[in-house]
């Protein structure tokens, strides 16, 4: 059975650490200074603490970092150059760790873009508190905040998105693996639930699996077997819409996620790659089919049974006769169906 992945990304971790991070350090103060007649300054820290819980509770539960990256950088820096003129410059050593936040949160061009206002929308209360060699010195170590965190950010990304690859992709072929596949069914079943709206949240899955594959083996060779699924691989990727992603499912099985699709056009893309595999000599030794199975997502719908129904489909295509196209418990009959070459699981 499927099970949910927990790994965090990086962003997700900077973010729900800087939300208990804010409530664990910043409330102490926020009551200090209540009780000590800095009413703003004190309403300033508890909504700011309030704000920071909401998005961290938003990013754990959805895992959803492409806005809040920037929204968290944004409030990050608007609130430390705010409580800077609020409260003096007392609380200005809040700018390294959060310059290196925004960094890690986001890419080298949009961090530059966000720090780089903010250190000087910090200079005017700078130059009024402080002396001369005290502004300097807090420039100087600011560039060089900025120049570490740039280096960092761009080598940690670096290694990051080398990694991610080896571990998402499969050796042999170069479609992302079984591993990735798991992980955005996951993310899909979580956006369906999320999104009600058929419109919003439909999406299918095409499973298929190469026809007499372990014939194929044993009379020419694994090298033979390897090339084709090499070839094969070649061949869908280019197509597919860019939007589709192509997993190697494992041994000679595959699947293609169909993003916005329903049952009917993702059975047409199916009946498609179909006939490009059937027209196509990946192989220099025997002409090679597949057997394709068609589901689409149901609401409510465990990632698991919906695998399962393209899996039975797929074996229905198979004991039909194979190199054929079957469509997983449709009770819908499309009028374009009968020109394609399906079998109605």
């Amino acid at each position: 059975m499927l099970r949910n992945p927990v790994n965090r990304t990086i962003e997700e971790i900077i973010i729900i650490s800087s939300a208990i991070t804010m409530a664990v350090s910043i409330i102490p103060f926020a009551i200090y200074r209540y009780l000590n007649g800095q009413y703003v300054a004190a309403l300033f820290e508890i909504l700011s603490v309030a704000i920071m819980c909401v998005i961290g509770v938003y990013v754990w539960k959805t895992r959803n970092t492409r806005v809040m990256s920037i929204a968290t950088s944004v409030f990050m820096l608007v609130g430390l150059v705010v409580f800077n003129y609020i409260l003096s410059t007392s609380i200005l050593f809040w700018i390294y760790p959060i310059i290196m936040s925004v960094y890690f949160l986001n890419s080298l061009k949009v961090s530059v873009l966000l720090v780089t206002p903010a250190a000087i929308a910090l200079l005017p209360v700078l130059i009024q508190e402080k002396t001369l060699i005290e502004v300097i010195s807090i420039v100087v170590t600011l560039i060089i905040c900025q120049l570490f965190g740039f280096i960092l950010s761009s080598k940690i990304r670096q290694q990051y998105t080398m990694m991610e690859s080896l571990v998402n992709q499969d050796g042999l072929t170069g479609a992302l693996n079984r591993r990735a596949f798991d992980e955005r069914v996951h993310f899909i079943h979580s956006f369906s639930i999320r999104h009600k709206k058929k419109q919003e949240s439909v999406s299918s899955i095409i499973l298929f699996d190469i026809d007499n594959f372990k014939e194929i083996n044993d009379k020419h060779g694994h090298q033979e077997g390897d090339q084709i699924l090499i070839n094969l691989t070649k061949l869908f990727k280019i197509s597919i819409r860019g939007s589709d992603q192509f997993y190697r499912y494992g041994g000679e099985e595959f699947v293609v996620i169909v993003n916005g699709a329903d049952t009917f056009k993702a059975t047409a893309l199916a009946e498609k790659l179909r006939k490009i595999l059937e027209g196509s000599q990946i192989s220099n030794e025997t002409r090679v089919t597949a057997s394709f199975g068609v589901a689409e997502l149901q609401t409510f719908e465990s990632p698991t049974r919906w695998i399962n129904r393209a899996d039975e489909a797929m074996y229905r295509a198979k004991r039909a006769g194979k190199n054929k196209v079957c469509i997983a418990n449709s009770e819908t009959k499309f009028p374009q169906e009968s020109k394609l070459n399906t079998v109605q699981a």
